[in-house]
């Protein structure tokens, strides 16, 4: 006889058998004994939790011939309880739906066919795995099917993606929620395997075995089948490292101590022998982060889950490593390795990746890692300036640094817009007042002023132009070549290298990039004009700037001023 892989070998067959799944197994025992059948079932979890094993127990208690009626324990030896186990009863039908997704695979399996009375079992039942796969044209043709099938049609439909299965669908089924197996189940339905297979495991490589599973059923067997071919009669930790290429909790305990003695040498040379000993840093990564996440259950005080889920013993021997730790430093270290296994998928320096990560799990880099973002101090304080000030003052002024810190400083949160009012030619006409921001706050938002002038915009080009490669990269290259040269007022002119760059912005890409060089500077109203040879544009415009005054405007606005606090001007003779 062919060899039988083992999680197919011990595949439940009752449903006192189908572990972890409590709540799912009541509710269909009742029902069966009720006879309270419903006519479409939809089963949704994680992978191998058991939708298809429970599909195929719901179809073998429908039609057990040991009754004349459903039965919620069905004999599993009559002939069509064997049958259905073999996958020959020709009344249950399985579907794939990832391989047959089209409206025609749907009409001839199951439409075409769904009027017919079974042949030999009490109910036809077809179980459609995957079933998020199907096309829209599919469920549309399914729905009607679904909603009134014939008394004798009970539809279970199965998959891992429920919200891909579209509404109108789910909401004519029973739906029932399929959960991960715990570390404690998991290890049990391999305990039970490995005894039933005649060998002897290590209660720790049982755990480890559990662990790598991260909750499917189906991959605790997979991952034992792979171990089993690995060793003889016995199971050890090591034989579980070696087959599955996982790290021995006792380096994990090694090189979290070595974090801890916040050394940068001494964990460089960690990182070093971890890449020496062939292990996938993807595997140290995540063997590390689940040894802080265990450091991080005692750390909080979860006594509870932490005996649950690790053991008595284990929680013993991690505990004096655990009180090295807060629970918010082991919080910000799990990010950090987050972060660097994200990493790990999109580049090939893998050895430089888990030396930076470590090198960041030290204390004394561990305390700027920020895991929330965080507004920029000033502007929080301008802010609560303006929301806490008493409703008679509408403005509250603040010195602003000049222009070139402008374009470099955090941007703030709210958008920097250029308020109108009715004397802000009054306000620009001396030198201290251009250099004042005017912050006012609304019932609708806080506002912030700024000088925006030629030189902001200068210096935040290659900013702006990186804000639109996020967007649109074909954009972006257009402007590789492209230099603002002047401001015209609210419109900037753009120089251009070529001809086609310019024509494809302004036709394709004019709106996207005026939007952009607002929410850049948190302006609005800018508008970009282009040309194509830098030496036809104009100097930028300098009429906001008081020194670019003419003499006797600056004179005109000088007795304005003066007459405003009271004041007269004196002339100085030339000869004097």
């Amino acid at each position: 006889m062919a060899y039988i892989a083992l999680y197919r070998k011990y595949r439940s067959q009752s449903f006192s058998e189908l572990m972890g799944q409590d709540a799912v197994t009541t509710v269909l025992q009742n029902s069966l004994k009720s006879g309270r059948i419903s006519h479409a079932y939809l089963f949704h979890g994680a992978r191998g939790c058991g939708k298809t094993s429970t599909a195929r127990l719901l179809s073998r208690a429908l039609n057990c011939e040991a009754q004349d009626h459903p039965t919620p324990e069905p004999c599993g030896v009559c002939r069509i309880c064997v049958s259905i186990r073999d996958g020959s009863c020709m009344d249950v039908v399985e579907i794939d739906a990832a391989s047959e997704t089209g409206v025609d695979n749907v009409r001839e399996k199951i439409i075409e066919n769904v009027q017919y009375v079974p042949t030999e079992a009490r109910y036809k039942v077809y179980i459609i795995d995957e079933v998020h796969d199907l096309s829209a044209k599919a469920f549309d043709a399914l729905l009607k099917t679904l909603e009134e099938p014939p008394q004798h049609v009970v539809f279970v439909l199965a998959t891992t993606e429920q919200h891909k299965v579209p509404i109108t669908i789910r909401s004519r089924c029973t739906q029932f929620q399929f959960k991960r197996g715990s570390l404690q189940d998991l290890s049990a339905a391999i305990q039970r395997v490995v005894d039933a297979e005649g060998y002897v495991a290590e209660p720790e490589a049982i755990r480890s075995m559990a662990r790598c599973a991260e909750g499917s059923w189906r991959d605790a067997l997979s991952v034992l089948e792979q171990v089993i071919s690995y060793s003889d009669s016995s199971i050890t930790e090591e034989n579980v490292q070696r087959a599955l290429g996982t790290v021995s909790s006792d380096t994990l305990v090694r090189v979290v101590d070595t974090v801890a003695h916040d050394d940068w040498s001494e964990i460089l040379a960690a990182a070093a022998d971890l890449i020496d000993s062939g292990k996938d840093v993807r595997q140290i990564i995540t063997s590390l982060s689940g040894h802080l996440r265990e450091l991080l259950l005692i750390a909080a005080g979860a006594k509870r889950t932490a005996q649950l889920e690790l053991g008595e013993e284990r929680v013993q021997s991690l505990a004096p490593q655990a009180a090295k730790f807060t629970p918010d430093t082991l919080l910000k270290m799990l990010s950090v390795l987050a972060q660097a296994e994200k990493e790990t998928r999109i580049s090939n320096q893998h050895r430089w990746l888990l030396e930076r990560a470590l090198c960041s799990l030290l204390p004394s880099n561990v305390r700027s890692v920020s895991l929330h973002k965080q507004e920029p101090a000033g502007i929080v304080e301008v802010q609560r300036v303006a929301r806490t000030s008493p409703p008679a003052q509408a403005r509250v002024e603040s010195p602003v640094p000049e222009p070139q810190d402008i374009a470099q400083r955090p941007m703030p949160e709210q958008p920097m817009r250029r308020v109108p009012a009715a004397n802000s030619a009054q306000q620009a006409q001396t030198p201290e007042a251009a250099r004042r921001v005017v912050t006012e706050s609304t019932d609708a938002e806080d506002r912030f002023v700024g000088p925006v002038d030629f030189d902001v915009i200068s210096r935040s080009w290659q900013r702006i132009v990186r804000s639109i490669e996020k967007v649109s990269p074909s954009a972006s290259s257009y402007l590789e070549n492209a230099t603002p040269c002047s401001l015209d007022r609210q419109t900037i002119v753009i120089a251009f290298e070529n001809s086609f760059a310019r024509d494809r912005i302004l036709n394709k890409g004019k709106a996207l990039v005026e939007k952009k060089i607002n929410e850049t500077l948190r302006t609005e109203g800018f508008k970009i004009r282009a040309q194509d040879e830098i030496s036809n544009h104009v100097q930028p415009s300098r009429a906001a700037d008081p020194a670019a005054v003419e003499p006797a405007a600056a004179k005109s606005m000088l007795e304005e001023t003066l007459e405003l606090f009271g004041g007269e001007v004196i002339e100085k003779d030339d000869t004097e």
